[in-house]
């Protein structure tokens, strides 16, 4: 799937670097393609937010919602009066404001109560609740439980039940505040009462007895001012009446004492007594007309309306809970992907690598699906030439050297190919019985790029696969680009290099088969370690047996040494390297290789792993000729910004 060769070490439009100003500039871009990205996190983020709607909705009981209005109109003094004739707006907002707190006070919260008993009314004070609400209440309850609380104070004190029963009707009254809405219409003195409650017919009981509760308070309060004015005046008026009798006395006792000697004295003395006497009569009369408004108090306000039971539920609106639980669910969604594409820290595409690494991109190796490997049982390419070990009587090859091994220099036993192996598993050969997959076209375009890109000399090449860690199908890559070499004509021999795990060893089916071990200790020839396998076309060289004299780093330069040699008899030698990252002795075998594919598995290898890594080993760095993510998904590249190839099946 490799789409064309661009340069010398380096395949597609998106493998090569970028120029620094072209870089990722386009933010908007990038967020799209997050978007699309994590598409289906969204939806299921929806899809859960809607259904938690569906269950809220199914799950709260319905509400009912009454509403009474008052029209509140305030009793003013002459004075105040005055001052609202020259600040009317002033009057306005603060009559207003007091008159709402007036209402909303705790008061009349508890009049309502007493009035309609609810702190006997299990509607009101055991109301149903949704599920969620009783999970919520659970879980206060149970928080409250672990929360040492203060014993109760005893209660068998006299008048401890009255107090009782009046802490009850102050709670209830106080949530009972709470619950209820009162709105102000606009900028007049009309104010509305909403209540909801589950109960309809309670509802309206609430917002009715409240207006009644507000304007008895303002009869009540009526009364009780006319009242403390009556009592005044009566006590003002009585001494009124001794001050004007006094004042009678004084004149009539002046008059007896002076005659008409000073009759300037007395005419003041008369005048001060009728001034008194004027003062009662009118006292008199205003102490009447305060005895008259006990007798009919007035009301500080009016209703407008009553409220009427309400019909049609006012919650839960269905549009409501569900548009809520949908939103929920898509802002649970969007942590959950902005925290996925946080954890994105492997390689997806070409330019993760170039920008990351500064290394050339070779290609994209998809992830092998079941229709890849259907009908792989059929006749393999013909272009497959079967070749072993070359020798001087085969196609005119130099002889095999002697190889410098563990005891001594041995003769290179060169003849006849060692025994086939078993059937190996389709995926270990694509290029031949799939050619027409993604897979299988992948491998050949990998490896003719890779012919193309390193020149022939006189000796074979020798191309390491290797993987940072286990796991990222290094093995998977090196089988399959030693069968593409030998689907395309070369003479190829794949090596297992990693001596300790044998992972390509069992992979190829060719457990307890001798091989580098056993030569390097002199136990068999390389003839009889080198083994064909007849239907991938290619020379495999296991590890063989596992060693005995110590661990595998001593077998490394000596297996470096019998590489070098194998050189002389294939056109290519393909080496499937240990785990870089966990095998320190793969540095010494790296000696005899000048080139090296490393493998990365898609998005799983951390890009700042493998880049420090690569900063220390500078030897390994050098040899690297490029990088190629396995195990890609191809479908999915698109959302990373790279179009999906389109394979075009060749004519049969």
């Amino acid at each position: 799937m490799n789409q064309g060769f661009q340069s010398r070490r380096g395949f597609g439009r998106d493998f090569i670097a970028k120029p620094a100003a072209q870089a990722r500039t386009d933010t908007l871009g990038e967020l799209l393609l997050a978007a699309r990205r994590q598409i289906w996190i969204a939806v299921l983020g929806i899809a859960a937010g809607l259904a938690l709607g569906v269950l809220h909705y199914a799950t709260t009981p319905k509400t009912y919602q009454a509403a009474s209005t008052i029209l509140v109109e305030e009793r003013q003094t002459e004075l105040r009066e005055e001052i609202a004739a020259t600040l009317p707006t002033a009057r306005s907002d603060t009559s207003m404001m007091n008159e709402m707190q007036i209402l909303g006070s705790l008061d009349i919260a508890a009049d309502v109560v007493r009035t309609l008993d609810l702190t006997e009314n299990p509607n009101f004070t055991d109301p149903p609740e949704s599920l969620l609400g009783r999970i919520a209440g659970s879980a206060k309850s149970l928080i409250r439980a672990l929360i040492p609380q203060p014993a109760p104070p005893p209660s068998a004190a006299p008048g401890a039940a009255e107090a009782e029963t009046d802490g009850a009707v102050l709670r209830a009254a106080q949530r009972l505040r709470l619950q209820t809405d009162l709105r102000r219409v606009g900028r007049s003195f009309v104010v509305e009462i909403w209540y909801e409650s589950h109960d309809p017919a309670l509802a309206t009981a609430i917002v009715n007895a409240y207006a009644d509760a507000y304007l008895a308070d303002g009869i009540e309060a009526n009364v009780e001012a006319a009242m403390r004015t009556a009592d005044w005046m009566d006590a003002r008026l009585e001494e009124l009446r001794a001050a004007a009798l006094e004042a009678a006395d004084e004149a009539e006792q002046f008059r007896l004492e002076n005659g008409a000697a000073d009759q300037q004295g007395l005419r003041e003395r008369e005048s001060r007594a009728d001034a008194l006497n004027d003062l009662v009569e009118r006292f008199t009369a205003r102490s009447q007309e305060a005895a008259l408004e006990t007798s009919f108090p007035t009301s500080t306000g009016r209703i407008l309306s009553r409220a009427l039971p309400p019909r049609d539920p006012s919650a839960p609106k269905g549009w409501q809970v569900l548009a809520g639980g949908m939103v929920l669910g898509l802002l649970a969604a969007l942590g959950i992907a902005t925290y996925r594409e946080m954890r994105e820290t492997g390689f997806r595409t070409g330019a993760d690598v170039t920008d990351t690494l500064g290394l050339p991109f070779l290609g994209y190796l998809p992830t092998i699906r079941p229709r890849d490997t259907a009908g792989a049982d059929a006749a393999q390419s013909p272009r497959i030439r079967f070749a072993s070990i070359r020798n001087a009587d085969g196609d005119g090859a130099p002889e095999l050297q002697r190889l410098m091994v563990r005891d001594g220099a041995v003769p290179l036993d060169v003849g006849t190919p060692g025994d086939a192996l078993m059937p190996l598993p389709a995926t270990s050969f694509l290029a031949s019985r799939a050619p027409r997959s993604e897979a299988g076209r992948s491998f050949m375009s990998l490896y003719a790029n890779l012919d193309l890109s390193l020149p022939a000399g006189p000796t074979g090449r020798i191309v390491a696969v290797g993987a940072l860690n286990s796991g990222e199908g290094a093995s998977h890559v090196a089988a399959n680009l030693a069968h593409a070499a030998a689907c395309a004509g070369r003479n190829v021999l794949l090596v297992d290099a990693d001596l300790g795990a044998s992972a390509l060893t069992r992979r190829m089916r060719a457990e307890g088969a001798p091989g580098t071990i056993d030569v390097l200790d002199g136990l068999v020839g390389i003839r009889d370690a080198v083994r064909h396998v007849p239907k991938a076309g290619h020379s495999f060289l296991p590890t063989g047996a596992q060693p005995d004299a110590g661990p595998v780093t001593s077998y490394m330069a000596d297996f470096a040494t019998l590489l070098a040699e194998l050189r002389a008899a294939y056109d290519d030698i393909v080496v499937d390297l240990p785990p870089l990252a966990r095998a320190p002795e793969v540095k010494s075998l790296l000696r005899s290789v000048e080139h090296m594919i490393l493998v990365t598995a898609w998005g799983q290898t951390p890009r700042t792993m493998l880049a420090r890594w690569l900063e220390h080993e500078t030897d390994v760095h050098r040899r690297i000729l490029g990088i190629v993510l396995n195990r890609t998904d191809t479908q999915r590249l698109p959302h990373y910004g790279v179009p999906q190839p389109r394979l075009q099946a060749r004519p049969a």
